[in-house]
């Protein structure tokens, strides 16, 4: 029995050998007869990629050349845009692999159709910009169910197929020189496409431009190169620039002055109830006396990353770059050489290079802050700043910037005891809710600004005596909520909405020798960020030649003639 145990033992064993060596063979023809070239398994990705990652740019397309009149146009566009997908693609796999390419191609694709979809945000330098420089609590906010369903569907599950397809084995020499071919191809193909619609390609690259954002994932590769770019040339020319030395201040007997700015986050204009809002946003600010709502005023970008290094440079909105004023003078260093003392206390992500030469602390631990609970709240940088300014009797001027309306998880901008409007968005999934109970959210988050604000006036109040004092408020931007589809910032300037570029300076002053009302007249008259810089100097009397060089926006005050300024 024994014996007939070990011969079936073994004659089972060698059936289940041979049926495995068959299944093994059939496997290796049929791996075989998926071999494909580097090519095909490029343009796939490129097809699919134009189909189903674009669905916003052809929705856009649409709108402006309808395809049942320009359906060869749309056509032709579509393959110009898979071209150009591929000649990305095939510079990309000189020197990386064809499924490296090939993954990375549709996790971009992926990542950017999400938030194009479902937020309308769009993907170019300021927006990469902006994710450089952010921090991981920020990140998270941004990093969630819906975006990794969007990367499962568009890029693991494709990409997944890539396990079953094995590409043609050629060497490095041998795939640069099918590259080459590929690339000058489409260098051939390309006018070949656009020359039968050279009419509508000119109107399309002419008069839409705008169109170009929304390419996936060719523009925010773009834009990714063009941040590097930037960031190189600025690395390349460290050498900081003063505009002036030429610094002096006006001699005067009154009393030092002590300014607190307050850069705030996100905030719109027209969801303040100072500017006409039906809402009740700004309870303290609309009851607080001798209050200038400065209700015009054009912010310099749509982005943290650009507006607040822009509101205290001397450039200006139209000749401002981020590389720039990295790197140049800005009107807190000449305050701080005049000396004025500067300080910055930042609830936010950072100063954005503004105070790289200043007293600088940031707030969003609770190490330093303490007032923190699911996050560190932005009054918690007003605690010990008494004893702050009682540390000199000299000029002195304090930012705090805010962490204020940021987005999209406006629920955790504020405490709970500010849930005035309800029910309100409790998700960073903006899908998950509401327009309206995102707005309510969106409007507690001012709330708490409001009554930020109003604590900040008090500290002023409190030093009135010693110092002649002020107070201004400026978002760095504006947000859209959902209209035409849009929500947080970072559009392109040239289109974004006036959700996103509409803010308001709201000021406070104690100061005898502003002009209270003569500038109450003019707080309806349209203003920028530009006027930033040369506010600050002028409350502080201090003289430069900058003026000579540059374009310099009057200030938001008027004085008072001399002799009647005491």
């Amino acid at each position: 029995m024994e014996w007939a145990k070990n011969k079936m033992q073994k004659i089972t064993f060698t059936y289940l050998l041979s049926k495995f060596y068959s299944l093994n063979e059939t496997m290796g023809k049929a791996k075989e007869q998926r071999i494909i070239s580097p090519f095909t398994l490029l343009l796939s990705c490129s097809v699919f990629i134009v189909l189903m990652a674009n669905t916003v740019f052809f929705d856009k397309l649409n709108a402006l050349y309808p395809w049942q009149e320009n359906l060869s146009f749309i056509i032709s566009l579509s393959l110009l845009i898979l071209s150009l997908n591929l000649f990305v693609m095939f510079v990309l796999n000189i020197l990386l692999p064809t499924k490296v390419v090939v993954f990375v191609m549709l996790l971009i694709a992926a990542m950017v159709d999400y938030y194009g979809v479902v937020l309308g945000v769009l993907i170019d330098k300021t927006m990469i910009q902006n994710v450089a420089e952010t921090n991981l609590a920020e990140a998270q906010e941004i990093i969630n169910l819906g975006l990794f369903s969007r990367v499962i569907f568009m890029a693991i599950l494709p990409a997944a197929l890539l396990l079953f397809i094995q590409v043609k084995n050629i060497t490095w020499l041998q795939r640069l020189r099918q590259q080459a071919i590929s690339i000058t191809m489409i260098m051939v193909l390309i006018p070949i496409l656009i020359a039968p619609f050279s009419a509508q390609y000119t109107s399309f690259f002419r008069l839409h431009k705008e169109l170009r954002y929304y390419t996936n994932p060719l523009y925010p590769i773009y834009s990714v190169f063009d941040y590097l770019a930037e960031q190189t040339a600025s690395l390349n020319s460290k050498q900081f620039i003063n505009l002036t030395t030429q610094i002096t201040k006006s001699s005067s007997t009154r009393k030092p002055k002590l300014m607190i700015l307050v850069v705030g986050e996100a905030v719109r204009a027209d969801h303040l109830s100072l500017n006409g809002y039906s809402r009740d946003t700004t309870p303290n600010m609309s009851k607080q006396a001798g209050l200038i709502n400065f209700s015009q005023v054009s912010s310099c970008g749509t982005s943290t990353a650009v507006s607040v290094p822009c509101m205290f440079s001397f450039f200006g909105r139209d000749d401002f770059t981020v590389s720039k004023a990295k790197y140049t003078q800005n009107v807190l260093d000449v305050l701080a050489a005049s000396s004025v003392r500067v300080s910055w206390r930042d609830n936010n992500s950072s100063s954005k290079g503004v105070a790289d030469r200043l007293m600088y602390q940031s707030y969003r631990s609770s190490e330093v802050n303490t007032v923190c609970d699911v996050e560190c709240r932005d009054v918690g940088m007003l605690v010990n700043l008494q004893q702050y300014v009682d540390q000199h009797t000299q000029d002195t001027v304090i930012v705090l910037h805010q962490m204020g309306n940021h987005g999209p998880a406006y629920f955790k901008r504020y405490p709970s005891e500010f849930e005035f409007f309800t029910p309100a968005c409790q998700s960073a999934e903006l899908s998950e809710c509401s327009q309206q109970d995102i707005i309510n959210a969106y409007d507690n988050a001012i709330r708490y600004t409001d009554y930020f604000l109003a604590e900040v006036i008090k500290l002023l109040q409190a030093n009135s005596v010693q110092y002649n004092t002020a107070m201004l408020y400026v978002s760095d931007h504006g947000e859209s909520l959902g209209e035409n589809g849009l929500y947080l910032h970072g559009m392109p300037y040239a289109f974004a909405p006036d959700a996103q570029t509409h803010v308001s300076i709201i000021s406070w002053f104690s100061a005898p020798y502003i002009d209270i009302e003569k500038t109450k007249a003019h707080q309806d008259d349209a203003y920028s960020h530009d006027t930033i810089a040369n506010t600050l100097l002028t409350f502080f009397e201090v003289n430069t030649n900058i003026a000579d060089e540059f374009k310099v926006t009057p200030p938001l005050f008027y004085l008072k003639p001399k002799g009647d300024d005491k």
